[in-house]
């Protein structure tokens, strides 16, 4: 081995060790709590149905049989209360936007958090709500030694330029100087809050410029909102699924388990795929480009499909070819990078990147749900209307993509990409 290539210190695997811990710790707690939320605020609001309208129907327990509670009553306000609940829950993310190579540990965390509320959702939904609220308290747990494993150790430029540190912590996107200072002071639990209101600095400066940027740059931040507002339909899946085929949650529980494990599948099928049928053909740009079209085409076929009343086995069919669409966000990531002008470092699009996805969906989770709500109290308006107009959103990213085309044909690839 060469005496150049730098080699992995303790501090440094320690630091990767515990981000590794919290993130997929963090994420399993959302996905765990994901289960067990539009259950539970069913439950309360057919609660509150059926104590003024047929007592007789509420249990001894204080519940209510699910079947019961599939009335547009219920469902309607359960689909606003699951909107403000997504809205909220996004909040916190803006100050704590991360590079997107963490997308593996989400859908690891996805398809755990859905088999265990398959298997607990039904009878024994609080100790599915303790296992969420434990997952979280261990990541608390390991996000407060954080701060102690990051020391005073100087970075290199290059990894500067990636850091989760600096995206956190800059003042300014980008900003080495401002980590710096914070990673030279004496780190602890008193430090947590001052680390977050300084994100949320940093947050706020990037989303005040976040359109500002030159095209082709521009068009892959049209296409991560574009894209991030349609594929926040999802908010609605859960309860729509269980509508459509009249499954109980616990049953839509086991199919969403099913489709993490077929992002799980293509994610893990595509660097394959790339290395051995696209590299040899395309270069990278290239490459990249081809996945984003061959990403936004099934996710607009997959929600024409799921907009209808189908027979189960055809709707699990479009759901499936609306998940072969994952790598999308990754692919789009690399490609906005090679977009990158000179002098403008990687943190910077990772920061605006998320901070797009993260404002699609504060605007888009209400809204979807507002829509959903309207199908449900109007008999009128078909009940896949959400489903429809997020494919049309996929069709107009899949007409931004002619634009990046254009220039992957003219532009030459930067060296060192």
């Amino acid at each position: 081995m060469s005496r150049d290539v730098p080699t992995a210190t303790p501090l440094k695997d320690k630091r990767i060790l515990l981000i590794t811990i919290v993130l997929t710790l963090g994420n399993l707690a959302i996905c765990i709590h994901r289960s067990s939320r539009i259950y539970l605020y069913q439950q309360s609001q057919c609660l509150q149905h059926y104590l003024a309208a047929d007592p007789q129907k509420v249990s001894a327990e204080a519940e209510v049989e699910e079947e019961a509670c599939k009335i547009k009553e219920v469902q309607s306000p359960l689909s606003i209360i699951e909107g403000v609940d997504a809205f909220l829950s996004l909040l916190p993310v803006i100050a704590a936007i991360l590079p997107p190579d963490q997308l593996s540990l989400y859908v690891l965390a996805s398809v755990t958090g859905s088999a265990v509320g398959a298997l607990l959702l039904s009878h024994h939904v609080y100790i599915l709500n303790l296992l969420g609220i434990l997952c979280a308290i261990l990541a608390i747990v390991f996000a407060v030694l954080l701060p102690e494993s990051l020391g005073r150790e100087t970075f290199s430029d290059k990894s500067t330029d990636t850091s989760t540190t600096d995206i956190a912590l800059s003042d300014r996107p980008g900003s080495r100087r401002s980590s710096s200072a914070l990673l030279d002071k004496p780190q602890g639990l008193e430090s947590i809050p001052r680390i977050l209101l300084t994100s949320w600095k940093s947050s706020l400066y990037s989303v005040l410029t976040l359109f500002r940027v030159a095209d082709p740059t521009f068009t892959v931040i049209l296409l991560f909102f574009v894209q991030g507002i349609a594929g926040r339909v999802e908010v609605i899946g859960a309860q729509y699924i269980s509508l459509t085929l009249n499954w109980t949650l616990a049953t839509v529980n086991s199919l969403l388990t099913i489709k993490a494990l077929v992002s799980a599948l293509v994610l893990l099928a595509l660097p394959t795929i790339r290395k051995v049928y696209l590299e040899p053909r395309m270069e990278p740009q290239q490459i990249d480009l081809f996945i984003i079209k061959a990403s936004l085409i099934p996710n607009a076929i997959g929600m024409i499909g799921l907009g209808f009343s189908l027979p189960t086995t055809l709707f699990i069919t479009f759901l499936m070819v609306y998940t072969s669409g994952v790598g999308l966000y990754a692919s789009l990531t690399t490609f906005g990078k090679m977009t990158l002008p000179a002098g403008e470092a990687p943190s910077d699009f990772f920061v605006k990147s998320g901070l797009v996805q993260v404002m699609a969906g504060l605007v888009s989770s209400p809204t979807w749900s507002f829509i959903f709500s309207l199908c449900l109290k109007n008999d009128w308006l078909p009940l896949g209307l959400s489903f429809w107009i997020s494919a049309g959103l996929f069709v107009v990213a899949i007409a931004l993509t002619r634009r990046l085309s254009t220039w992957s044909k003219y532009v030459a690839l930067p060296q060192g990409s």
